[in-house]
């Protein structure tokens, strides 16, 4: 475990003395067995360049010369790998490239955003029901019990008819579900955790409840919440996607990923690229952070090291 002794190496010398080699610290272990892992980079670099893609999107536009919402009727269902639009365009005469381009930053932004709220809340929530337990922990659990007992699609109708989707707004109402799986596992790891000897010990010499979860469960933690948040991230993106294509999510012209799909079912025997390039970003990037994340968990888990 991360908050154990670090096992102290004994290494020959030149003179065939014995010295203590320094032991590695657990990020460097964990990062090194993270780099030996080809696929879980591949997967990252498809994660980051997506994210840089996102980020850079207004730069993108300057060479294309079209704007995410920019009409061309005289030049609709252009079809792609032809200059100037090489992923063709839509009914309105629009850009798909610039749009797929535009789309990621509300996809992943909402994806991202959701796991960041729904992981910080259900963390803190459930490293205070498990580390305090008795009436914190029942209190608690039984709230998480309310919000996974209530069927999420309704929540999330709802909230949408209530208020107008937005990449903040949209992010909240998916978040106000999803922490409450998130605090029923950091919840059963930290009951596992807590009785451990190290816990003890460092309990017995004055440490305060603040430090013991912060610098000692935490982290010991932090596997679950990586492979959560990964796993997360993906669904968020498809529940996003599912939302837009009924139309309550994402509201027309704003671009993105599931709304684009929304938009171009209807042409889908005329023009299929319109419903190909979006789905398959959404393949992608879901398989992506799937890939990444599982490595990660596996890199990073103090029981595998």
């Amino acid at each position: 475990m991360i908050g154990s002794s670090p096992e102290i190496e004994l290494e020959e010398g030149l003179e065939g003395r014995e010295f203590v080699r320094p032991p590695e610290s657990y990020w460097r272990q964990s990062w090194v067995r993270l780099r030996e892992n080809r696929l879980a980079l591949a997967a990252g670099g498809v994660v980051l360049f997506l994210a840089v893609v996102a980020i850079a999107a207004p730069l993108i536009q300057i060479p294309i010369h079209y704007g995410p919402l920019q009409q061309d009727l005289t030049d609709n269902f252009a079809p792609p790998f032809k200059a100037p639009h090489w992923l063709g365009t839509d009914e309105l005469g629009r850009d798909v490239l610039i749009r797929l381009v535009f789309g990621a930053r509300v996809s992943l932004g909402i994806g991202f955003l959701t796991v960041l709220i729904a992981t910080t809340v259900g963390t803190a929530v459930g490293l205070a029901a498990g580390y305090y337990g008795r009436w914190t922990d029942e209190v608690l659990m039984r709230i998480v019990d309310v919000f996974l007992a209530f069927p999420a699609i309704f929540l999330f109708i709802g909230m949408s008819i209530l208020f107008r989707p937005g990449t903040l707004t949209l992010s909240l109402i998916i978040a106000s579900v999803g922490w409450a799986g998130v605090a029923r596992l950091v919840r059963s790891e930290t009951l596992t955790l807590k009785t451990r000897d190290y816990m003890l010990a460092t309990r017995s010499l004055g440490a305060r409840d603040l430090r013991l979860m912060v610098r000692h469960l935490l982290p010991n933690v932090l596997p679950i919440l990586i492979v959560s948040a990964s796993l997360g991230v993906g669904q968020i993106i498809l529940i996003a996607a599912a939302l837009d294509f009924l139309g309550l999510g994402i509201q027309p012209p704003t671009p993105s990923w599931g709304s684009m799909l929304s938009n171009a079912q209807t042409y889908f025997y005329h023009s299929p690229w319109l419903v190909i390039f979006p789905g398959l970003m959404i393949f992608i990037t879901v398989l992506a952070t799937t890939l990444f994340g599982n490595a990660v968990r596996d890199a990073f888990d103090p029981r595998l090291r």
